[in-house]
């Protein structure tokens, strides 16, 4: 469940601000809302036999709870001050102006804020598990370029620089790149998904895929 809160926080509070709604009042509500997520069981609701994707699902309940003025709960009906989770607001407004950068609808920001977060959290597994096997650094560089169609032009450097400043060759480089690398990514990005939430599709992985591939991880 924490995880769940700490992965779908940024993206359920970028759509409280796509509503409308100033920093301040959308921490509140969105601090209700996973109280709510929390105390009433509300994931167990969840059905994806109905066809609904798990954010349009999310973002409904969001909706209703709005229009059933529940917000105006006390702190101490939200948990007696105490916080189960601790969210960061900073990276959340942070995360939201970056999509909005995007200019697209509430629901697909929202969408774009999910693939990031867990877009983040794969990379951050990718990182320690190959900072163990002492290549990590290459690594660092490359995890950005597996979300683009083809290698980046300058002012990235060509396969040859990075070779030759990690002290591989090109050939290795690509192999690794191209048969380690970018499939580690994608399945991670999956288990990142569905381990914050069992209720996950395989549809809506592929979709937050796709979103994550065209407007990259910022």
């Amino acid at each position: 469940m924490a995880r769940f809160c700490t992965q779908y926080y940024p993206a359920i509070y970028g759509y409280a601000r796509s509503l409308g709604l100033k920093e301040h009042d959308a921490q509140d509500r969105v601090q209700d809302f996973f109280m709510e997520v929390v105390r009433d069981g509300l994931l167990q609701r969840f059905d994806p036999a109905h066809g609904t994707r798990l954010s349009t699902w999310l973002i409904s309940c969001f909706r209703k709870m709005e229009a059933s003025h529940h917000t105006s709960a006390s702190a101490l009906k939200r948990g007696g001050g105490r916080e189960f989770v601790e969210f960061d607001p900073e990276h959340a407004e942070h995360s939201y102006r970056a999509a909005h950068l995007a200019d697209l609808a509430p629901e697909p920001t929202f969408d774009l804020m999910l693939a990031r977060e867990i877009w983040l959290a794969a990379k951050a597994h990718l990182q320690r598990k190959h900072d163990g096997k002492g290549n990590g650094a290459l690594v660092q560089e490359l995890l950005p370029i597996c979300l683009m169609d083809r290698w980046p032009p300058r002012p990235m450097p060509t396969q040859e620089e990075l070779a030759a400043r990690h002290d591989t060759t090109p050939t290795r480089l690509k192999a690794f790149f191209n048969r380690t690398l970018k499939t580690q990514a994608r399945r991670c990005f999956d288990e990142e998904a569905l381990a914050a939430h069992a209720g996950i599709t395989d549809s809506d992985t592929e979709h937050l895929w796709m979103l994550l591939c065209r407007y990259g991880e910022d």
